[in-house]
């Protein structure tokens, strides 16, 4: 007789029996504005690139990815001792984690923020301390500067431009947290290309500093999954030891590396996502009865009178929008990011049709 799954169940480690598998959507027949993608197609020719490359598949991959580092290097304007890749910025999370956490030592996150922080948190036996934003949408900065004087805590989690929010949060009150925490702060800045703002210029002055950039968001590689840590070259290291040795893929790393040689046209990309996110905001702040956060980022955060009601009504139009739940302070919020500008027409008009209902 073999086991029964019950008693499989018994030797499960206590962290995975309260884990809740993450939910992603995937209804390709959907106009999905649930992720935070960039909606255009890659520039001309750089999928042809791509698979002209002739990539050895039945190779292992640069180990180092030295070859992508030098790129980000270039773009990033850092050397690229200074840069570790990753399986999606989700993998460097655990990284950073496995590296700074677990063992019972605390995170100190500001919900409401990324809910892949308290997922690694769970899975590295990192405890979380949670620091609401002010109003559910500004960082309290003493409130979070008390939390880390705590000896179990070892690192802080700022994501800026917050997701669900879209905020972003003044650069010298992250910059007091990092000279006055002493403890590892990291920046997510999956959304910077789209605020135009980044710490990066700071990691020289603080080695406790660093930070978590994308290909996912801006340049429209979500499908591929490639992230990049940055910092100074002492504190990569440390991160580097906790790292598989072939963590990213080869096909990843030549398609980050050919990404960054067609910046002129992301560039064009970005701005037409920015003003479509523009006229998003104008439209819904158009809506009685709606309440619209700003944003720094390619997605808009509101409040509807009802929600779930709207989520409801968008999916049976053909649009796949992100049920934010019940948010702290700000309440139940739907997370919409810009699509291609006449889904957005249409998205507007869907809107316009269900306040009428």
């Amino acid at each position: 007789m073999g086991m029964m799954i019950n008693e499989i169940e018994e030797l499960l480690r206590p962290e995975v029996r309260k884990l809740v598998p993450y939910k992603a959507n995937h209804m390709p027949q959907c106009i999905t504005l649930d992720a935070n993608e960039n909606p255009f197609p890659w520039p001309e020719g750089m999928r042809e690139k791509l698979f002209a490359a002739n990539i050895p598949f039945n190779r292992y991959p640069d180990g180092m990815a030295e070859d992508l580092k030098q790129a980000i290097a270039e773009y990033v304007q850092l050397s690229p001792e200074g840069i570790l890749v990753g399986n999606g910025s989700d993998e460097l999370i655990q990284l950073l984690l496995l590296t700074f956490g677990g063992g019972g030592k605390s995170l100190v996150i500001h919900p409401p923020t990324f809910s892949m922080y308290q997922i690694a948190a769970r899975l590295t036996s990192t405890a979380v301390l949670e620091v609401p934003l002010l109003e559910g949408l500004y960082l309290d900065v003493e409130k979070m500067l008390q939390a880390a004087q705590s000896p179990d805590v070892h690192v802080l989690i700022i994501c800026n431009p917050n997701n669900p929010t879209g905020s972003l949060f003044p650069r010298q009150d992250i910059l007091r947290l990092v000279k006055e925490s002493g403890k590892i702060v990291v920046v997510d800045e999956a959304y910077a290309e789209f605020s135009g703002e980044t710490l990066i210029p700071e990691l020289a002055n603080f080695p406790n500093l660093v930070i978590l950039r994308t290909f996912s968001k801006a340049f429209g590689m979500a499908g591929l999954r490639l992230g990049y840590l940055l910092g100074q070259p002492g504190t990569i290291d440390l991160v580097n030891r906790v790292r598989a040795p072939f963590n990213v893929n080869s096909l990843s790393q030549k398609a980050g590396i050919l990404a960054l040689q067609y910046l002129t046209e992301y560039q064009k990309q970005i701005q037409s996502i920015k003003s479509e996110t523009q006229k998003l905001y104008q439209g819904l702040s158009a809506v009685p009865g709606v309440k619209v956060y700003p944003t720094k980022a390619n997605f808009i955060l509101f409040k509807p009178e009802d929600a779930d009601r709207w989520t409801r009504e968008l999916l049976q139009r053909g649009f796949l929008v992100r049920n934010m739940g019940e948010l702290p302070v700000l309440g139940r919020c739907l997370r919409i990011s810009a699509g291609l500008p006449e889904e957005n027409v249409e998205l507007l008009k869907a809107i316009a049709e269900i306040k009428r209902l």
